[in-house]
């Protein structure tokens, strides 16, 4: 079930649910924290301040900028917006980009990396209680 979708310059941002949102970074982007601050606009507006739980995938030869990976880490930001983080990683080198931002940028919120949709999407239903 899909409630709507936002498209961005840079990524499509897809409301699941009443909590889960998924965010997919279009293919052949360099993800920057403008990028990255306009995603967690879209995500407030929408939940009227309320957390969410974010699932993201990005598309192919696409990136993050170091500079991205922190903000959508650490920023007071993305603590205020997002309550746990699936991530959807579709390679190996796609994986190590992913552990960089888990291990280096050390998010303060649960966070963890899914083969596919179905596995990020049933972990993100054990963390709706983060929302409650």
């Amino acid at each position: 079930m899909i409630m709507h979708a936002i498209e961005l310059p840079s990524c499509t941002v897809t409301f699941i649910d009443a909590e889960i949102v998924h965010t997919h970074f279009k293919d052949d982007h360099l993800v920057s924290v403008d990028d990255v601050q306009a995603m967690f606009a879209a995500i407030a507006a929408e939940r009227k301040g309320r957390k969410a739980l974010l699932m993201v995938s990005v598309g192919q030869n696409t990136t993050m900028s170091n500079e991205a990976r922190g903000y959508a880490a650490q920023s007071a930001e993305s603590n205020e917006h997002i309550a746990a983080d699936a991530i959807i990683v579709r390679d190996f080198g796609h994986q190590l980009a992913a552990n960089v931002f888990v291990r280096h940028h050390k998010p303060g919120r649960p966070i963890q990396m899914f083969p596919d949709r179905d596995s990020a999407l049933a972990w993100l239903e054990t963390q709706r209680y983060l929302i409650a």
